[in-house]
């Protein structure tokens, strides 16, 4: 369809997140930016939360929409937020977890930077990880934000593949940081849906960022934009050192590979760094001896 110039079509997916979902809409609707639609996709919730999004839907019907999958089911973030992108209307796409908040200038910060360089597919910003929301728990660590790259530049592909987490030293920026053009989007596919919960939805958004850094041009922000909230019970920091974690990263791999391969990239540098972070999981090894390669690497690499 075709897309309205400087409309940003949001995407929130939410499963059970009936604690948080309106916390993460209102911060959509503080933005200083209001040229903005948003897209709630209910992704199987059995909670209140569908209530909460149908709620914002009859409120702002013009601007908020209420979608779910056509068998109801629970795929997942990538399936989720592809749903969202599909129904978009806007130039520019936008992703915010339904447990992070956007601050009120994400939106104009970032559509001016994409303005000002037209080159760039997409943008992003450090987050602050947030343990401070919640008053109650006994703080793992303090709030803090944390660089995905030297900031304020914009890096052409494949620059930033080599340099960000898995396989070098700077970081990811987290999918709630996300500003991208659809035509951007729809070029490199969009996120890849056979991380779902049904297979392994570790490193989803991994696979999405290594799409982006090997096809289009990115422009890193040193202004953080989001908060990150950090929760125990989260799927990802409850695999983080487990045999899930390792699980989670062969099947990343193979992906990888696969990609590589089938869209003819043979960059040297990405290949090096494909194969010197992720040469274990090509052997059947068990969990606990690629966990145990993967640290004895990385203390080498220091």
């Amino acid at each position: 369809m075709p897309e309205i110039k400087g409309l940003v079509s949001v995407t929130i997916p939410f499963y059970n997140r009936e604690k948080f979902l309106a916390e993460a809409i209102e911060s959509v609707l503080a933005q200083t930016y209001s040229h903005w639609e948003l897209f709630l996709v209910d992704d199987g919730a059995t909670d209140g939360s569908p209530e909460i999004a149908r709620g914002y839907a009859a409120r702002f019907p013009q601007r908020i929409h209420y979608l779910q999958h056509a068998d109801r089911a629970n795929w997942g973030a990538t399936r989720s937020r592809n749903l969202g992108a599909a129904a978009a209307h806007g130039e520019y796409l936008a992703f915010l977890d339904s447990d992070d908040i956007w601050l009120p200038n994400k939106l104009e910060h970032q559509v001016a930077l994409m303005e000002a360089n037209p080159e760039a597919g997409m943008c992003c910003s450090p987050s602050e990880y947030w343990y401070s929301w919640d008053d109650h728990a006994q703080a793992q660590a303090c709030d803090g934000v944390e660089s995905v790259a030297p900031p304020d530049r914009l890096y052409f592909p494949p620059s930033l593949f080599a340099k960000t987490y898995p396989f070098g030293k700077d970081g990811a920026p987290c999918p709630s940081s996300f500003l991208i053009r659809r035509r951007a989007f729809d070029f490199i596919g969009g996120f890849v849906e056979s991380f779902n919960t049904t297979t392994n939805y570790l490193y989803e958004d991994i696979a999405f960022l290594n799409k982006a850094y090997l096809r289009i041009a990115v422009y890193v922000s040193g202004l953080c934009t989001d908060r990150y909230r950090c929760r125990s019970d989260s799927p990802w920091f409850q695999a983080v050192g487990t045999t899930r974690d390792e699980h989670g990263r062969r099947f990343y791999f193979r992906w990888l590979r696969e990609y590589l391969c089938t869209q003819g990239i043979a960059e040297p540098s990405v290949l090096r760094a494909v194969r010197r972070a992720g040469w274990m999981y090509r052997f059947p090894l068990p969990a606990g001896i690629t966990k145990l390669l993967r640290r004895a690497g990385n203390r080498l690499g220091q």
